[in-house]
């Protein structure tokens, strides 16, 4: 139910939160009270047709028209599929127009990946910071594409020397998204990248203990992975990977088991080898072993990068979020090698939430973690 005006007047707001990746949509609703509370009302999700979203862009025709020579339909695009998958989650949960709306795009390698890194500018004494930032981040590569939409927070200020994370995106990518919600009649008040969302969802809902460890939190999602670390219990830096995600582990198993990618979810879902009747479990955790190590190359490199910073910390523990943070074995797997404690993310283990969000036993870590980018994105207030 829409939040009257007497409400909305005291303060007030609900925020959704639409987290669009490669396998499904995720919707979550937060209720935002007077005095800061937040509570979840709603979470949902709607599968993506295969092939709609690649490298984090929408599949579109080179032009709109639907109709050939003679008349006949054309085969529905990406836009189409994905437009249909979306108008199903609305369906289910009408956007009121005074609700905020915050989605995300992928932050990862590819084509319509989004570049994510912390640089160090010298800016003089009374000289315009803004313009010598972006100045010098468009003089860097990968930042100097011309086709990049640049944004940056300032992280420090010590004499001349500002540090800053720089995020840049390509304009086509936005506006393909941006026009995307636009048809759908949606109207966002932010969009924003997936890895923050996640980190949000942490920071938002983990004790003030858990803060102040220096954090590695990895999104390892169907098609892409990316890591945001956390440092004195703020935001430090964001990496996206070339390699790493669910298909690997799915490709791996399909071509020395002849799993099906279905069964591979059900099983991830689950967090239960038993998924996988017709193979024997100590051969299926040889074969995941062997797509661990193609993951693990990934994670090792996060590692190495969050190292290399001038201001680093030794990490203290590594979350996982996304599909796989339910993959059997893999947790173990990575403090095994790494040395270092390793969780999921599970934010709605602390989260208030409806009845109808959640019954007495709450949501399994499987969901928590697929639903985590969508909950950060929705716990932000306007």
């Amino acid at each position: 139910m829409a939040l009257g005006l007497i409400a909305r007047i005291r303060g007030e707001r609900e925020t959704v939160g639409i987290d669009v990746g490669h396998y499904s949509i995720k919707y979550v609703k937060v209720y935002h009270d007077a005095n800061g509370k937040r509570i979840v009302r709603e979470v949902d999700l709607e599968p993506v047709p295969a092939g709609s979203i690649i490298n984090g862009l929408i599949q579109r025709r080179d032009t709109d028209d639907l109709s050939t020579e003679k008349g006949a339909k054309k085969e529905k695009d990406g836009f189409d599929k994905l437009g249909e998958a979306f108008s199903k989650l609305l369906l289910r949960h009408p956007i009121d127009e005074n609700v905020d709306v915050v989605a995300s795009v992928n932050c990862g390698a590819g084509e319509g990946g989004v570049l994510v890194d912390r640089l160090s500018i010298k800016v003089p004494k009374n000289g315009n910071e803004a313009a010598i930032i972006v100045q010098t981040a468009q003089s860097r590569p990968p930042f100097d594409d011309q086709d990049n939409v640049l944004d940056y927070e300032v992280v420090s200020r010590e004499g001349d020397e500002v540090k800053v994370n720089v995020v840049a995106a390509k304009s086509s990518m936005l506006d393909s998204w941006a026009q995307f919600f636009t048809r759908k009649g949606v109207r966002l008040s932010a969009l924003d990248v997936d890895i923050f969302g996640l980190l949000n969802s942490f920071v938002m809902t983990a004790s003030d203990e858990e803060r102040k460890k220096t954090t590695a939190i990895f999104n390892i999602g169907d098609n892409k992975m990316s890591v945001g670390f956390i440092q004195d219990g703020a935001f430090h830096s964001v990496r996206s990977m070339n390699g790493g995600s669910l298909n690997v582990i799915i490709n791996k198993l399909s071509s020395s088991l002849d799993i099906s990618a279905e069964k591979c979810h059900e099983m991830f879902e689950k967090n239960d080898l038993k998924v996988i009747d017709n193979v024997a479990i100590s051969v299926l955790e040889d074969a995941m072993k062997v797509a661990f190590e193609e993951l693990m190359s990934q994670i090792t490199f996060g590692i190495r990068y969050h190292s290399s910073a001038e201001d680093s910390r030794p990490l203290e523990r590594i979350l996982i979020g996304g599909g796989g943070a339910a993959v059997p074995g893999l947790l173990e797997y990575i403090a095994e090698k790494t040395g270092i404690e390793t969780a999921t993310v599970n934010p709605f283990r602390s989260v208030e939430c409806d009845s109808s969000v959640v019954d007495k036993d709450g949501m399994s870590i499987a969901l928590s973690n697929i639903y985590a980018p969508a909950l950060g994105l929705a716990m932000r207030k306007f």
